[in-house]
């Protein structure tokens, strides 16, 4: 038999509550040339009983003492016989076009590493909610630079090819969190890749979300992603314009994790880092401006329609004004 065109790797560890409409979610998409690769972290409730339970000729199961999820990941890939590889989580799910949509992107384009979209969020039960993940980088002429300043991808939309980790590695295990981000700016510094402005996927909102600000791992996403940064600017020789991204890649992540931390109700935690923020941007003034903005779009635009709207009408001019100014 030919191998598959996508291998999709699933990692889970106890999650067979929502395990089942992931699966489901990936068996029915309308581009059927596809393996999917479930990896068990060490399950201890009743996701072995449910996978003994599919029948379907592309699913393979593969297990492992507890990991991690980059320990899981890394083994799929590297049983993985796809020519490209994308990743679902085990608590969300695909759209039914979203390989359909994805895969013609990286065979018309073989130039770029990697292609993703948008993702919508969802709750417990499985409803839409209002907000999206992945959006078009701020820097139009250089994708490295943008991933630098933050990432705008998301992880459950990516599809690349397998030659990106033959050349750049698999995943880094010591990651908790944040592993996605640094897998594709690693990418990126050799590949040129490739946005879709469509939802393709759902994401899940659940008290269990690694990243919430009720996870007792949430203080270590920040540590991941500043690692994240401090080992690509570790890097010698890096070219300028990317040597010269550094404050405004670690102010970016502080007001990020200010943001977070003022959505969770900590207040002085939040204010802990907009001093970070200011201190390593160099630029004060600015980076209070951009703290308000940023304020104001979370409070007000994205909580109403008119300024949803509002704000994809002003994406354009934005764009234009990052680029006169990069």
């Amino acid at each position: 038999m030919n191998p598959p065109k996508v291998s999709v790797i699933m990692p889970s560890y106890d999650r067979a509550h929502y395990l089942g409409a992931a699966m489901q979610s990936v068996f029915e998409q309308t581009f059927e040339d596809f393996e999917l690769i479930v990896v068990d972290d060490g399950s201890t409730d009743g996701t072995q009983d449910l996978l003994r339970q599919v029948r379907d000729d592309r699913l393979r199961i593969l297990g492992q003492d507890h990991q991690g999820i980059s320990t899981a990941v890394n083994t799929g890939i590297q049983a993985a016989q796809g020519t490209y590889i994308a990743r679902l989580d085990s608590d969300d799910v695909w759209l039914p076009e979203m390989l359909a949509i994805l895969v013609p992107v990286l065979d018309e384009q073989p130039e770029i590493g990697f292609v993703y979209a948008k993702a919508q969020g969802m709750d417990v039960t499985g409803q839409p909610l209002g907000d999206e993940r992945g959006s078009p980088i701020p820097y139009a002429r250089n994708g490295f630079r943008s991933l630098l300043c933050g990432d705008c991808t998301c992880n459950i939309t990516v599809i690349a090819r397998r030659t990106c980790f033959e050349r750049v590695g698999l995943f880094d295990q010591s990651l908790r969190t944040s592993g996605d981000w640094d897998m594709w700016l690693r990418v990126a510094r050799y590949y040129p890749f490739a946005y879709v402005d469509q939802v393709v996927a759902r994401y899940r909102w659940h008290p269990g979300n690694i990243t919430g600000t009720d996870s007792p791992d949430f203080a270590a996403t920040t540590t991941d992603r500043a690692k994240v940064l401090d080992k690509i600017f570790d890097v010698p020789d890096l070219p300028h314009t990317i040597e010269a991204t550094r404050p405004l890649a670690y102010r970016n992540l502080y007001l990020n994790e200010c943001l977070r931390w003022l959505a969770g109700g900590r207040y002085k935690a939040g204010l802990g880092a907009l001093g970070r923020a200011v201190r390593v941007s160099g630029r004060p003034a600015s980076t209070l401006f951009r703290f308000g903005w940023l304020i104001l779009r979370w409070r007000v635009f994205n909580r109403y329609p008119w300024g949803q709207a509002c704000l994809k009408k002003m994406a354009p001019f934005a764009r234009r004004w990052r680029e006169r100014s990069a």
